[in-house]
Protein backbone atom coordinates (compact mmCIF):
# COMPACT_ATOMS: atom_id res chain seq x y z
CA UNK A 1 0.00 0.00 0.00
CA UNK A 2 1.21 3.48 -0.89
CA UNK A 3 0.97 6.14 1.83
CA UNK A 4 0.98 9.93 1.52
CA UNK A 5 1.07 12.71 4.09
CA UNK A 6 -2.20 14.26 5.22
CA UNK A 7 -1.81 18.02 5.16
CA UNK A 8 0.77 19.20 7.65
CA UNK A 9 -0.17 16.65 10.31
CA UNK A 10 2.74 14.31 9.73
CA UNK A 11 0.24 11.43 9.52
CA UNK A 12 0.60 9.07 6.59
CA UNK A 13 -2.64 7.86 5.03
CA UNK A 14 -3.27 5.01 2.61
CA UNK A 15 -3.76 6.24 -0.92
CA UNK A 16 -6.92 4.12 -1.03
CA UNK A 17 -9.19 5.00 1.88
CA UNK A 18 -12.55 3.86 3.17
CA UNK A 19 -15.64 6.03 2.72
CA UNK A 20 -18.48 5.39 5.14
CA UNK A 21 -21.44 7.08 3.46
CA UNK A 22 -23.42 3.85 2.98
CA UNK A 23 -22.01 2.04 5.98
CA UNK A 24 -25.23 2.26 7.99
CA UNK A 25 -27.17 0.41 5.29
CA UNK A 26 -25.29 -2.87 5.75
CA UNK A 27 -25.68 -5.75 8.14
CA UNK A 28 -23.26 -5.25 10.99
CA UNK A 29 -21.46 -8.56 10.33
CA UNK A 30 -20.77 -7.52 6.73
CA UNK A 31 -19.65 -4.08 7.83
CA UNK A 32 -17.27 -5.51 10.41
CA UNK A 33 -15.79 -7.94 7.88
CA UNK A 34 -15.27 -5.11 5.40
CA UNK A 35 -13.40 -2.95 7.90
CA UNK A 36 -11.34 -5.90 9.08
CA UNK A 37 -10.30 -6.61 5.48
CA UNK A 38 -9.37 -2.93 5.04
CA UNK A 39 -7.00 -3.15 7.98
CA UNK A 40 -5.51 -6.42 6.73
CA UNK A 41 -4.54 -4.92 3.36
CA UNK A 42 -3.10 -1.71 4.81
CA UNK A 43 -5.98 0.76 4.53
CA UNK A 44 -5.67 3.10 7.51
CA UNK A 45 -7.75 6.12 6.39
CA UNK A 46 -11.44 6.01 7.34
CA UNK A 47 -13.86 8.83 6.55
CA UNK A 48 -17.49 9.06 7.57
CA UNK A 49 -20.13 11.48 8.85
CA UNK A 50 -23.50 11.45 10.55
CA UNK A 51 -25.07 9.25 7.87
CA UNK A 52 -28.11 7.27 8.94
CA UNK A 53 -28.64 9.65 11.89
CA UNK A 54 -25.19 8.74 13.16
CA UNK A 55 -25.42 4.98 12.69
CA UNK A 56 -22.44 4.92 10.31
CA UNK A 57 -20.26 6.52 12.99
CA UNK A 58 -21.40 4.06 15.63
CA UNK A 59 -20.77 1.06 13.38
CA UNK A 60 -17.36 2.30 12.25
CA UNK A 61 -16.33 2.95 15.82
CA UNK A 62 -17.32 -0.57 16.85
CA UNK A 63 -15.59 -2.12 13.85
CA UNK A 64 -12.32 -0.34 14.50
CA UNK A 65 -12.22 -0.65 18.27
CA UNK A 66 -11.78 -4.40 18.19
CA UNK A 67 -9.14 -4.56 15.49
CA UNK A 68 -6.94 -1.45 15.63
CA UNK A 69 -5.40 0.91 18.15
CA UNK A 70 -6.42 4.54 17.82
CA UNK A 71 -2.91 5.55 16.71
CA UNK A 72 -2.98 2.96 13.91
CA UNK A 73 -5.83 4.61 12.03
CA UNK A 74 -6.49 8.08 10.63
CA UNK A 75 -10.09 9.16 11.14
CA UNK A 76 -11.90 11.90 9.23
CA UNK A 77 -15.32 13.29 10.06
CA UNK A 78 -17.30 16.44 9.27
CA UNK A 79 -20.10 18.82 10.19
CA UNK A 80 -22.67 20.06 7.68
CA UNK A 81 -22.57 23.78 6.94
CA UNK A 82 -24.88 24.23 3.94
CA UNK A 83 -27.60 25.26 6.38
CA UNK A 84 -25.34 28.04 7.75
CA UNK A 85 -25.07 26.78 11.34
CA UNK A 86 -23.59 28.79 14.19
CA UNK A 87 -20.21 27.99 15.66
CA UNK A 88 -21.92 26.51 18.72
CA UNK A 89 -23.97 24.19 16.53
CA UNK A 90 -20.85 22.98 14.72
CA UNK A 91 -19.14 22.39 18.06
CA UNK A 92 -22.10 20.30 19.21
CA UNK A 93 -21.98 18.30 15.97
CA UNK A 94 -18.29 17.62 16.53
CA UNK A 95 -18.83 16.46 20.11
CA UNK A 96 -21.74 14.23 19.08
CA UNK A 97 -19.68 12.60 16.32
CA UNK A 98 -16.78 11.97 18.70
CA UNK A 99 -19.14 10.30 21.15
CA UNK A 100 -20.84 8.14 18.53
CA UNK A 101 -17.52 7.00 17.07
CA UNK A 102 -16.11 6.42 20.53
CA UNK A 103 -12.89 8.40 20.09
CA UNK A 104 -11.21 11.40 21.72
CA UNK A 105 -10.22 13.24 18.54
CA UNK A 106 -10.46 13.28 14.75
CA UNK A 107 -7.33 13.49 12.62
CA UNK A 108 -9.28 15.54 10.05
CA UNK A 109 -12.51 17.44 10.59
CA UNK A 110 -14.12 19.16 7.61
CA UNK A 111 -16.92 21.58 6.85
CA UNK A 112 -19.34 19.40 4.92
CA UNK A 113 -21.18 20.92 1.96
CA UNK A 114 -19.04 24.02 1.41
CA UNK A 115 -20.39 24.25 -2.13
CA UNK A 116 -20.66 27.99 -2.83
CA UNK A 117 -18.69 31.15 -2.04
CA UNK A 118 -21.58 32.27 0.19
CA UNK A 119 -21.33 29.13 2.32
CA UNK A 120 -17.56 29.51 2.59
CA UNK A 121 -17.99 33.12 3.69
CA UNK A 122 -20.29 31.97 6.48
CA UNK A 123 -17.85 29.26 7.55
CA UNK A 124 -15.06 31.79 7.86
CA UNK A 125 -16.98 34.74 9.30
CA UNK A 126 -20.09 33.27 10.89
CA UNK A 127 -18.48 31.21 13.62
CA UNK A 128 -17.88 27.63 12.35
CA UNK A 129 -14.16 28.09 11.57
CA UNK A 130 -13.43 29.74 14.92
CA UNK A 131 -15.27 26.97 16.74
CA UNK A 132 -13.25 24.21 15.10
CA UNK A 133 -9.98 26.09 15.48
CA UNK A 134 -10.71 26.25 19.21
CA UNK A 135 -11.44 22.53 19.17
CA UNK A 136 -8.11 21.98 17.44
CA UNK A 137 -6.36 23.94 20.18
CA UNK A 138 -8.06 21.64 22.70
CA UNK A 139 -6.84 18.50 20.90
CA UNK A 140 -10.26 17.39 19.64
CA UNK A 141 -9.23 17.93 16.01
CA UNK A 142 -5.79 17.59 14.42
CA UNK A 143 -6.45 19.06 10.97
CA UNK A 144 -9.21 21.20 9.42
CA UNK A 145 -10.57 20.97 5.91
CA UNK A 146 -13.48 21.36 3.51
CA UNK A 147 -15.72 18.83 1.80
CA UNK A 148 -17.10 20.31 -1.40
CA UNK A 149 -18.90 19.62 -4.65
CA UNK A 150 -18.06 23.10 -5.90
CA UNK A 151 -16.94 24.12 -9.36
CA UNK A 152 -13.17 24.06 -9.95
CA UNK A 153 -12.86 27.85 -10.03
CA UNK A 154 -14.69 28.12 -6.71
CA UNK A 155 -12.47 25.52 -5.09
CA UNK A 156 -9.44 27.58 -6.05
CA UNK A 157 -11.12 30.61 -4.45
CA UNK A 158 -11.73 28.57 -1.29
CA UNK A 159 -8.07 27.55 -1.18
CA UNK A 160 -6.92 31.15 -1.59
CA UNK A 161 -9.14 32.32 1.27
CA UNK A 162 -7.60 30.05 3.92
CA UNK A 163 -4.82 27.49 4.16
CA UNK A 164 -6.86 24.35 4.70
CA UNK A 165 -5.09 21.16 5.66
CA UNK A 166 -7.18 19.17 3.20
CA UNK A 167 -9.94 19.63 0.68
CA UNK A 168 -12.21 16.72 -0.18
CA UNK A 169 -13.64 17.05 -3.69
CA UNK A 170 -15.43 14.99 -6.30
CA UNK A 171 -13.48 13.59 -9.26
CA UNK A 172 -13.68 10.42 -11.34
CA UNK A 173 -12.49 9.00 -14.63
CA UNK A 174 -15.77 9.49 -16.51
CA UNK A 175 -15.99 13.21 -15.80
CA UNK A 176 -12.62 14.62 -14.87
CA UNK A 177 -12.81 18.36 -14.25
CA UNK A 178 -10.65 18.99 -11.16
CA UNK A 179 -7.15 18.25 -12.48
CA UNK A 180 -6.01 21.88 -12.48
CA UNK A 181 -7.40 22.44 -9.00
CA UNK A 182 -5.70 19.29 -7.71
CA UNK A 183 -2.35 20.41 -9.12
CA UNK A 184 -2.69 23.88 -7.60
CA UNK A 185 -3.67 22.54 -4.20
CA UNK A 186 -0.74 20.12 -4.25
CA UNK A 187 1.67 22.96 -5.04
CA UNK A 188 0.31 24.91 -2.08
CA UNK A 189 0.65 22.01 0.36
CA UNK A 190 -3.05 21.25 0.71
CA UNK A 191 -3.98 17.57 0.71
CA UNK A 192 -6.63 16.45 -1.76
CA UNK A 193 -9.01 13.68 -0.78
CA UNK A 194 -11.21 12.42 -3.62
CA UNK A 195 -14.75 11.32 -2.83
CA UNK A 196 -17.03 9.41 -5.24
CA UNK A 197 -13.97 8.12 -7.15
CA UNK A 198 -16.10 5.48 -8.86
CA UNK A 199 -19.09 7.79 -9.44
CA UNK A 200 -21.20 5.94 -6.90
CA UNK A 201 -20.15 2.58 -8.34
CA UNK A 202 -20.92 3.42 -11.97
CA UNK A 203 -17.26 3.20 -13.03
CA UNK A 204 -17.16 -0.38 -11.70
CA UNK A 205 -20.04 -1.47 -13.98
CA UNK A 206 -19.08 -0.77 -17.60
CA UNK A 207 -20.69 -2.02 -20.79
CA UNK A 208 -19.95 -5.55 -22.04
CA UNK A 209 -17.53 -4.19 -24.67
CA UNK A 210 -15.51 -2.20 -22.15
CA UNK A 211 -15.59 -5.02 -19.61
CA UNK A 212 -14.23 -7.47 -22.20
CA UNK A 213 -11.36 -5.13 -23.09
CA UNK A 214 -10.48 -4.71 -19.41
CA UNK A 215 -10.63 -8.47 -18.85
CA UNK A 216 -8.17 -9.05 -21.69
CA UNK A 217 -5.75 -6.78 -19.84
CA UNK A 218 -6.34 -8.44 -16.49
CA UNK A 219 -7.68 -5.28 -14.84
CA UNK A 220 -11.05 -4.52 -13.32
CA UNK A 221 -12.95 -1.33 -14.07
CA UNK A 222 -12.87 -0.35 -10.38
CA UNK A 223 -9.11 -0.80 -10.09
CA UNK A 224 -8.51 1.23 -13.26
CA UNK A 225 -10.85 3.98 -12.09
CA UNK A 226 -9.01 4.26 -8.80
CA UNK A 227 -5.58 4.07 -10.44
CA UNK A 228 -6.61 6.93 -12.71
CA UNK A 229 -6.78 9.02 -9.54
CA UNK A 230 -4.05 7.55 -7.33
CA UNK A 231 -1.50 7.87 -10.15
CA UNK A 232 -1.76 11.64 -9.64
CA UNK A 233 0.81 12.67 -6.98
CA UNK A 234 -1.49 15.56 -6.04
CA UNK A 235 -4.11 13.15 -4.72
CA UNK A 236 -3.50 12.17 -1.10
CA UNK A 237 -6.22 9.52 -0.88
CA UNK A 238 -9.33 8.31 -2.68
CA UNK A 239 -12.14 7.24 -0.36
CA UNK A 240 -14.20 4.44 -1.82
CA UNK A 241 -17.44 3.22 -0.29
CA UNK A 242 -16.46 -0.45 -0.26
CA UNK A 243 -19.36 -2.67 0.73
CA UNK A 244 -17.73 -6.09 1.16
CA UNK A 245 -14.38 -7.73 1.82
CA UNK A 246 -14.19 -8.77 -1.84
CA UNK A 247 -14.58 -5.16 -2.98
CA UNK A 248 -11.74 -4.19 -0.65
CA UNK A 249 -9.51 -6.84 -2.23
CA UNK A 250 -10.36 -5.54 -5.71
CA UNK A 251 -9.97 -1.85 -4.94
CA UNK A 252 -6.73 -2.15 -3.02
CA UNK A 253 -4.93 -3.06 -6.26
CA UNK A 254 -4.87 0.67 -7.02
CA UNK A 255 -2.88 1.31 -3.86
CA UNK A 256 -0.17 -1.23 -4.60
CA UNK A 257 1.55 0.66 -7.42
CA UNK A 258 3.04 4.14 -7.22
CA UNK A 259 3.83 6.43 -10.14
CA UNK A 260 2.03 7.44 -13.32
CA UNK A 261 -0.32 5.26 -15.34
CA UNK A 262 1.41 2.53 -17.29
CA UNK A 263 1.17 2.50 -21.08
CA UNK A 264 -1.48 -0.21 -20.86
CA UNK A 265 -3.49 1.73 -18.28
CA UNK A 266 -3.29 4.85 -20.45
CA UNK A 267 -4.52 2.82 -23.43
CA UNK A 268 -7.46 1.48 -21.45
CA UNK A 269 -8.44 4.93 -20.18
CA UNK A 270 -8.23 6.29 -23.74
CA UNK A 271 -10.33 3.37 -24.99
CA UNK A 272 -13.03 4.06 -22.39
CA UNK A 273 -13.08 7.80 -22.99
CA UNK A 274 -13.35 7.25 -26.73
CA UNK A 275 -16.36 4.99 -26.20
CA UNK A 276 -18.06 7.55 -23.98
CA UNK A 277 -17.09 10.75 -25.75
CA UNK A 278 -18.72 10.38 -29.13
CA UNK A 279 -21.20 8.13 -30.85
CA UNK A 280 -21.47 8.28 -34.60
CA UNK A 281 -19.31 10.03 -37.18
CA UNK A 282 -20.00 13.48 -35.76
CA UNK A 283 -20.38 14.16 -32.09
CA UNK A 284 -20.06 16.85 -29.45
CA UNK A 285 -16.38 17.37 -28.59
CA UNK A 286 -17.18 19.69 -25.64
CA UNK A 287 -15.35 22.52 -27.40
CA UNK A 288 -17.83 25.01 -25.93
CA UNK A 289 -18.16 27.10 -29.10
CA UNK A 290 -21.95 26.79 -28.80
CA UNK A 291 -21.86 28.64 -25.51
CA UNK A 292 -23.04 30.84 -23.98
CA UNK A 293 -26.62 29.85 -24.63
CA UNK A 294 -29.08 32.78 -24.27
CA UNK A 295 -31.22 30.51 -22.07
CA UNK A 296 -28.22 29.18 -20.10
CA UNK A 297 -28.80 25.63 -21.36
CA UNK A 298 -25.65 23.62 -20.63
CA UNK A 299 -25.36 22.12 -24.10
CA UNK A 300 -21.91 20.46 -23.75
CA UNK A 301 -22.80 19.13 -20.30
CA UNK A 302 -26.06 17.58 -21.48
CA UNK A 303 -24.35 15.91 -24.41
CA UNK A 304 -21.59 14.63 -22.12
CA UNK A 305 -24.16 13.00 -19.83
CA UNK A 306 -26.02 11.60 -22.82
CA UNK A 307 -22.88 10.08 -24.33
CA UNK A 308 -21.83 8.64 -20.97
CA UNK A 309 -25.08 6.80 -20.44
CA UNK A 310 -25.02 5.35 -23.94
CA UNK A 311 -21.32 4.59 -24.17
CA UNK A 312 -20.44 3.32 -20.69
CA UNK A 313 -23.46 1.13 -20.21
CA UNK A 314 -24.94 2.51 -16.99
CA UNK A 315 -27.40 5.40 -17.03
CA UNK A 316 -27.69 6.09 -13.30
CA UNK A 317 -24.92 8.69 -12.99
CA UNK A 318 -26.14 10.60 -16.06
CA UNK A 319 -29.76 10.61 -14.91
CA UNK A 320 -28.80 11.57 -11.37
CA UNK A 321 -26.72 14.54 -12.52
CA UNK A 322 -29.32 15.60 -15.09
CA UNK A 323 -31.89 15.54 -12.33
CA UNK A 324 -29.70 17.91 -10.29
CA UNK A 325 -29.45 20.20 -13.31
CA UNK A 326 -33.23 20.23 -13.69
CA UNK A 327 -33.71 21.06 -10.01
CA UNK A 328 -31.12 23.83 -10.14
CA UNK A 329 -29.00 22.29 -7.38
CA UNK A 330 -26.00 24.56 -6.97
CA UNK A 331 -23.47 21.76 -6.49
CA UNK A 332 -24.46 19.76 -9.57
CA UNK A 333 -21.58 18.45 -11.66
CA UNK A 334 -23.12 20.18 -14.68
CA UNK A 335 -24.54 23.58 -13.67
CA UNK A 336 -26.90 25.38 -15.99
CA UNK A 337 -30.33 24.72 -17.49
CA UNK A 338 -31.65 21.42 -18.89
CA UNK A 339 -32.55 20.72 -22.50
CA UNK A 340 -36.26 21.44 -22.12
CA UNK A 341 -35.42 25.11 -21.54
CA UNK A 342 -34.21 25.40 -25.15
CA UNK A 343 -36.33 27.88 -27.17
CA UNK A 344 -34.86 26.69 -30.50
CA UNK A 345 -33.31 30.02 -31.39
CA UNK A 346 -30.60 28.19 -33.38
CA UNK A 347 -27.68 30.35 -32.21
CA UNK A 348 -25.78 27.25 -31.06
CA UNK A 349 -26.06 25.48 -34.41
CA UNK A 350 -24.59 28.49 -36.21
CA UNK A 351 -21.46 28.26 -34.03
CA UNK A 352 -20.99 24.48 -33.88
CA UNK A 353 -17.81 23.41 -35.78
CA UNK A 354 -19.18 19.85 -36.07
CA UNK A 355 -22.40 21.12 -37.67
CA UNK A 356 -24.48 19.09 -35.24
CA UNK A 357 -28.27 19.17 -35.23
CA UNK A 358 -28.12 20.48 -31.68
CA UNK A 359 -31.79 21.35 -31.30
CA UNK A 360 -32.97 17.87 -32.30
CA UNK A 361 -30.20 16.15 -30.35
CA UNK A 362 -31.09 18.07 -27.20
CA UNK A 363 -34.65 16.74 -27.46
CA UNK A 364 -33.33 13.18 -27.84
CA UNK A 365 -30.93 13.61 -24.95
CA UNK A 366 -33.66 14.99 -22.70
CA UNK A 367 -35.97 12.10 -23.58
CA UNK A 368 -33.29 9.51 -22.70
CA UNK A 369 -32.09 11.28 -19.56
CA UNK A 370 -35.58 11.47 -18.03
CA UNK A 371 -36.77 8.08 -19.35
CA UNK A 372 -37.32 6.54 -15.91
CA UNK A 373 -39.15 9.49 -14.33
Amino acid sequence: MIYRELGRTGRQVSVVGFGGMRFHKHEEATALATVRRCLEVGINFFETGSYGQGKSEVMLGRALSGHARRDEVVLANKAGVSGLPTGDQVRRDLEASLEREGVDYFDLFSFWGTNTPEILDHVMKGGPLKAIERARDEGLVRAVGLTTHARPEWILQFAAAHHWDAITLKEHMLYSRQQEAIARLHEEGTSVVVMSPLAGGIVARPSAEIAAELERSGMSAAALGLRYLTSNPGVTSVISGMESASEVTENVQAGAVDGPLTEEEQRLVAFILERTRGLGERFCTSCGYCMPCPQDVNIPGIFRLWNLMRGYGDARYSRLEYGKMRKGIHWADFPGKPADMCVECGECEKKCPERLAIIDDLKKAHRDLVAEE
